[in-house]
């Protein structure tokens, strides 16, 4: 038997550690699993193991800001880490992940695929030679997946502009014969359907905002058993009802509430977070600030 049976394995041994430590381990990231994330990265899995064709099946993951979508992207990528063939001398780099420009401008978005994959940028470039460099090196590192995020950010140019830059992204996953996964929030739907023949290859994957349910009630079960508090946590349903109110129902909002709870536990000596720290109003309000 462990000292903490109420929390997962590995959880158990952080809340042994001191208050400092426990409170540094809670502020940093760390992966929390739940239904919906997961089944996100079996869709991702699945387009990684696809055979190679000449119009490959694309991903749309779709969701609210801080509905934890870059950080199941992360999640994917660290699993699929980049590795070092000593033999060939050849890196090969299974997800390809960038950040979306501030607008569609495809030689910044080819200057970004340079950053990723570790590439020196040549001086003064065109867009031509950013497009061959970027091809020639990709093919190269033979990666599996293109993921491109905040893809919503296409809507900051003209409709001319976004036009070109997905057909770039079109000829991209033509050329490479890779699945290009974007990611984004609802606007981003809008912004591929600037593409006839490009979103026809796209599967939308939603992560909808928290409701009161099942699903909640085992994401807030999995949540408290891997906070480090010593005494086990209890929140009823007039507490989650409440929680669902003040985040709209938003991960990261969610996530970051129970994290500071925590840490105000930890630091009361209480050790626990109970209802009445979220329905009393007082630590709530002392956790969220003042609006500004």
């Amino acid at each position: 038997m462990t000292e903490f049976p109420h929390l997962y394995p590995g959880a158990d041994k952080i809340a042994a550690l001191s208050a400092e430590e426990r409170i540094h381990r809670i502020r940093a990231d760390r992966w929390i699993s739940y239904p919906r994330a997961e089944a996100a990265l079996e869709k991702l899995e699945t387009l990684m193991s696809f055979p190679e064709r000449a119009r490959m099946p694309n991903l749309l993951i779709v969701g609210d800001s801080g509905m934890g979508k870059t950080m199941i992207i992360e999640k994917f990528t660290r699993d699929h880490a980049s590795t070092f063939d000593e033999t060939s001398g050849r890196l090969h780099m299974p997800v390809v992940a960038v950040q979306m420009v501030s607008g569609p401008d495809e030689s910044r978005f080819y200057r970004r695929i340079l950053a990723a994959i570790g590439a020196p940028e040549p001086p003064r470039a065109t867009l031509s030679v950013l497009e061959s460099l970027a091809l020639r090196l990709l093919a190269e590192l033979r990666p599996g997946m293109l993921v491109i995020d905040e893809i919503h950010s296409l809507q900051a140019g003209t409709i001319r502009e976004q036009a070109r830059f997905l057909n770039m992204l079109r000829f991209l996953g033509n050329e490479l014969r890779i699945p290009l996964v974007c990611v984004g929030t609802a606007q981003a739907r809008n912004a591929l359907r600037t593409d006839d023949q490009l979103v026809r290859r796209f599967e939308a994957f939603a992560l909808p905002p928290w409701r009161e349910g099942e699903d909640l009630n085992g994401l807030m079960s999995t949540l408290t058993r891997t906070l480090p508090l010593r005494r086990q946590s209890q929140i009823d349903e007039k507490a989650l009802t409440r929680m669902i109110k003040v985040t709209g129902g938003i991960t990261s909002g969610i996530f970051s509430i129970l994290s500071q709870l925590a840490i105000a536990a930890i630091e009361s000596g209480e050790e626990r977070i109970l209802s009445r720290d979220i329905l009393g109003g007082d630590r709530l309000q002392a956790v969220l600030g003042e609006p500004v």
